[in-house]
């Protein structure tokens, strides 16, 4: 089975997500780590967010973070989003 390039793109963002649970990480930050493209990861997260994977925090010290456990997340789940 091939994934899409969003699939793959959202799975690498959850995981980095998931790697640091305390912590919020900007879109630099997961794009750099990822090597994933700045505007299309944007697109992602927000589609991750209205879903309820993540959640996100504006400002100077904002980023995003896993809403949901991460042992709770599925490939399923994400492909079907």
């Amino acid at each position: 089975m091939k994934l899409s390039r969003k699939s793959e793109y959202a799975m690498l963002a959850l995981i980095i997500l998931a790697e640091t649970p305390q912590q919020l990480m900007t879109i630099n930050e997961i794009s750099q780590k990822q090597n994933i493209p700045k505007k299309f990861l944007e697109q992602i997260l927000l589609r991750l967010k209205t879903s309820g994977y993540v959640a996100s925090q504006k400002g100077a010290y904002g980023g995003y973070k896993l809403l949901k456990p991460k042992e709770s997340i599925t490939l399923a789940e994400i492909i079907r989003l």
